[in-house]
This record gives structure tokens, sequence and C-alpha cells, in this order.
């Protein structure tokens, strides 16, 4: 969601699923903090509020599942696996969900590949 509303590499691929598909494109709540604060260091309260704005006029559609069963398996993720806490919940989302994963994450996510958990793409 970053580098789609930062235009940085791979923003496109995110405008194209976003556009394109056929099904709603979900963010966690905790990933959406998350956006929330890398615009509000970058440029304030309002910067972060545009962030979030422009992502729901795109179609991203908020959850903000938090019941134990899905707050337990991020914890499960992020405990197995050597990623953020954030990752996590969007990884337990996606599962619950059956929905796959974007990310620029190579770092994070490419040991997750093979392991199924979830589908994931990479923008770049």
């Amino acid at each position: 969601m970053i580098a789609y509303l930062s235009g940085e590499i791979g923003w496109e691929f995110v405008s194209q699923i976003l556009v394109q598909n056929p099904s709603a494109c979900y963010a966690h709540a905790i990933n959406l903090a998350e956006v929330y604060y890398v615009f509000m260091r970058r440029g304030g309260i309002q910067a972060a509020e545009n962030a979030i704005e422009d992502l729901r006029d795109a179609g991203v559609i908020p959850r903000e599942d938090f019941d134990a069963e899905l707050w337990k398996e991020a914890a499960s993720i992020k405990a197995t696996y050597p990623l953020a806490l954030p990752d996590g919940f969007c990884i337990a989302l996606a599962k619950r969900i059956g929905g796959t994963v974007l990310t620029t994450d190579h770092r994070e996510m490419d040991t997750l590949v093979p392991l199924n958990i979830v589908p994931i793409a990479f923008i770049r």
C-alpha cells in the first residue's frame, strides 16, 4: 500500500489489481495503522488521513477482525517465522478470507512462498 501511495516501483501492479480485480481487496486495520504512521511521519496527520482516504477511494476495504482466533494466528505466524507482527496479521487475514498477500518484502516473505501458507505475490 505504501509503494502504491508513494508511486514507488511496483505501484502500477497494485493499481491494476485494484482496478481490474473482480474480487474485493482487503487490508487489516493493523496494516492500515502501519500506512498511517508512515505517512504521518512523512507529512503529518493530514498526509496520513489522505493516505487512508486514497486507499479507500481505490477500493481497499478495511477489515477490523480482532477476535482471539485471528490474533492468535497472527502471533503464531510471527513466533514461527522471522517477520513483523503486521505481516502476521496480513497473512492471518489472507488465510481467513482465502486471499493473496501483495507485498514488496522479499526479505521476510520469500521463505514463506514455498510453504504455501497463503498465496503471496510480489509487486516488484
